[in-house]
């Protein structure tokens, strides 16, 4: 009768660190979502490779308006600078399953697409991780990213990290460096 109860205990320690450990593991893997729009295929580029570093599901915000072409180009400038929302598809991932959202979308003017600030004053975003990537041709980015964290966030003291691209920096080498950066600091962030 002692030998079974030595034998217990001594099964029982193995299996509780390891229990204990495997949870760690289990809490320490954050599901990440990488939300983004992309009208002309830059902004799909850069959330597909942030996909892949951060082992994260797709998400793409298709706006129903229609935006190709120089007239609807003009029109979206204008939407982006009225700050107006739009319709969009219905999502395929519920962002309330992730731990860590990362946004993205191109600048228009200087501001948030239609389709990002949607999808923001759709989804209570408060308890997630974010973070915020952008893109645009010269110059705006960081005014459409910033934009965009303000819809989550009226506290000016709230910083997110930010993936501010041009253009021109989207050449692999330079873009995986930024992208390398922006992973360290998503991990940083509270």
């Amino acid at each position: 009768m002692m030998f079974t109860k030595k034998i217990i205990l001594f099964l029982f320690c193995l299996l509780v660190p390891g229990l204990v450990w495997s949870q760690d593991i289990q809490e320490k893997e954050a599901k990440v979502l990488v939300v983004y729009y992309s009208r002309t295929g830059h902004t799909q580029l850069v959330a597909e490779k942030l996909a892949k570093k951060f082992n994260a599901d797709l998400e793409r915000l298709i706006d129903r308006k229609k935006r190709i072409g120089l007239i609807e180009f003009l029109a979206a400038g204008k939407d982006a600078v009225s700050r107006k929302t739009t319709v969009i598809d219905p999502l395929k991932h519920n962002p309330r399953d992730y731990d860590i959202i990362l946004i993205g979308g191109p600048s228009w003017n200087g501001h948030t697409t239609p389709a990002v600030r949607t999808f923001i004053t759709q989804n209570d975003l408060s308890d997630k991780k974010i973070g915020f990537f952008g893109l645009c041709h010269f110059i705006g980015v960081e005014d459409a990213v910033g934009e965009a964290a303000d819809l989550i966030s009226k506290d000016r003291n709230k910083k997110f990290p930010t993936l501010p691209l041009r253009e021109s920096e989207l050449k692999e080498e330079v873009l995986t460096k930024k992208i390398d950066t922006f992973y360290k600091a998503i991990e940083e962030a509270k």
